[in-house]
């Protein structure tokens, strides 16, 4: 692996919010410490996700249409990697996920960072993943 490409919302961020995550920018310098190339991907756009981009100085990939997985392979062409060479971190079961496993990449699936703030098409997948948790054990 040499790049990650990391979900924005409840896996950096909480949902909608500007700023990171407390722990995400040690995280951050200890992944490039280590190497990896970053790339923010999410189906947000870009108005949403610049503050974020520019509090962890990471690029980003807007509007990438997940569970499709053009904006992932978008993505990995923008850091000049193989998609098998990446790992998508995200947090949700229905739309992170699937987009990596059909762009060819490895998969990293995070508990989310707060089930109380979210999309309302979010808060209905989170029903689903329930179900699919339980019946798959992750």
């Amino acid at each position: 692996m040499r790049g990650l490409l990391l979900d924005a919302d409840n896996t950096l961020r909480r949902w909608n919010e500007p700023a990171p995550a407390p722990f995400v920018p040690a995280f951050v310098e200890k992944a490039r410490a280590m190497g990896f190339a970053l790339l923010i991907v999410s189906n947000a756009g870009e108005e949403s996700l610049l503050p974020l981009s520019e509090a962890l100085n990471i690029p980003f990939q807007p509007r990438c249409l997940k569970p499709l997985p053009f904006g992932l392979l978008k993505g990995a062409r923008r850091l000049g990697l193989r998609p098998r060479c990446c790992a998508v971190v995200g947090d949700q079961l229905l739309t992170d996920m699937p987009a990596a496993y059909l762009a060819g990449m490895q998969r990293v699936l995070l508990d989310p960072l707060d089930l109380s703030h979210e999309f309302r098409g979010t808060k209905f997948n989170r029903r689903v993943e329930k179900v699919l948790k339980r019946l798959f054990r992750l």
